[in-house]
């Protein structure tokens, strides 16, 4: 069993996840792979940041990480 990654969901996304700010799932995907596993739309995520550190969809999570999933803001 790997390790657990804390997702942090800010905003508009934790109604992906039945309005919880905070979701956990095993290590050993990218992120890209954990918002599939979430539900959660990629187009949908604007900011990334694994342990305070932006980092891109395709990084890696090994587990042990607390990753702040920021929706994409638009205006007008």
């Amino acid at each position: 069993m790997r390790p657990k990654v804390k997702f942090i969901l800010a905003g508009l996304l934790s109604k992906y996840a039945q309005g919880r700010r905070e979701v956990e799932i095993e290590g050993g995907l990218t992120v890209e792979r954990a918002l599939e596993v979430l539900g959660i739309p990629s187009p949908m995520v604007g900011i990334v940041l694994v342990n305070g550190v932006q980092v891109t969809k395709d990084y890696f999570l090994q587990g042990d990480e607390v990753v702040k999933l920021v929706p994409l803001i638009g205006g007008g």
